[in-house]
């Protein structure tokens, strides 16, 4: 999938190089020096501006007053704490490599999630949050991930469930420099309707767009059991490398979503911060999913296992 520019020359499989971080920056309104290299989240932080962040905080009063019913903060940080299990099981799925036929190693991932996706759904909160928030516009990307640098637990969170340093410099720098892949996830109302265009949706079967993508996240995880093991033969360890990353983003894109629901329920979360950590950590979870499709899923001639290899890991 290519919008204009090549998304697969921007994207950062948990190293950044020092143009990735310079194309970040510059999208931000920054011309990086000679000191960029090894620039963490931190780093990044002092170069970026805060800005004014006009209208974040009215939107996620907005998304907090939407909701239907009540969250529970219990419920959340329990599955939270489920999903946190998770992310200590992907050094395991490497060293496994392919999956046995009929095993669920990938579908374990996700069982935490999908409790936190069907409370969030049950109270309205993916509804809220397609109604008061913007879809991927370029300045809502700007602006929300330039609050995302300035939260400051936000390193510390993504330490607790495994990212080292340079994969969370990664997880921020992808959101800006996959922009394109974004801009095309639209909000449901603003798809033409069926009987409009001949590739128009029914907008009562589409489901809002922060639900998509993380239900969508959750489904191709679910997925890659089945689909591994019916492709060996085609299936390299780059292959599994890669779709390993994918995965570990659109967790933790879902993380990052829960603990900002879960900081709702309790009061704990500023209004801004609302915002900015939906849009965020939807945003992740869209480019895990594009980037799995392009890294495990079509496999191309180029890119598949050569005829009689040496056996995979298992």
């Amino acid at each position: 999938m290519a919008y204009g520019i090549n998304p697969e020359e921007r994207y950062s499989y948990g190293e950044v190089s020092d143009a990735d971080r310079r194309d970040f920056l510059k999208a931000l309104g920054v011309i990086a020096g000679g000191g960029i290299a090894g620039a963490t989240l931190h780093d990044l932080r002092a170069e970026v501006s805060s800005g004014a962040a006009e209208g974040l905080a009215e939107m996620g009063e907005a998304v907090r007053g939407g909701l239907t019913g009540t969250l529970d903060a219990a419920l959340l940080n329990e599955q939270l704490a489920g999903l946190e299990e998770s992310f200590e099981l992907l050094p395991e799925l490497e060293s496994m490599g392919i999956p046995e036929q009929g095993a669920s190693a990938y579908q374990e991932l996700t069982t935490a999630a999908w409790a936190i996706n069907d409370h969030l759904s049950e109270v309205g909160f993916f509804a809220s949050a397609e109604e008061n928030l913007p879809a991927f516009e370029p300045e809502h990307i700007e602006a929300t991930t330039r609050q995302l640098l300035h939260i400051e637990a936000l390193p510390a969170t993504l330490a607790e469930i495994g990212f080292a340093e340079a994969e969370q410099t990664a997880l921020v720098t992808n959101i800006v420099n996959s922009r394109e892949q974004l801009s095309w996830w639209m909000a449901t109302p603003d798809y033409p309707p069926a009987e409009a265009v001949d590739d128009g949706v029914v907008h009562e079967y589409v489901a809002p767009l922060h639900q998509r993508a993380a239900e969508g996240s959750l489904l191709w995880i679910d997925g890659l059991d089945h689909y591994l093991w019916q492709r060996e033969p085609l299936v390299t360890d780059e292959m599994i490398g890669r779709g390993l990353w994918d995965t570990k983003t659109m967790l933790g894109g879902y993380y990052l979503l829960g603990a900002a629901a879960r900081d709702l329920a309790a009061g704990d979360i500023a209004d801004d911060h609302l915002t900015t950590l939906t849009t965020a950590s939807t945003a992740i979870m869209i480019i895990g999913q594009e980037f799995l499709i392009n890294d495990v899923i079509r496999i191309t001639d180029d890119k598949r296992a050569p005829r009689n290899p040496a056996p995979l890991s298992r």
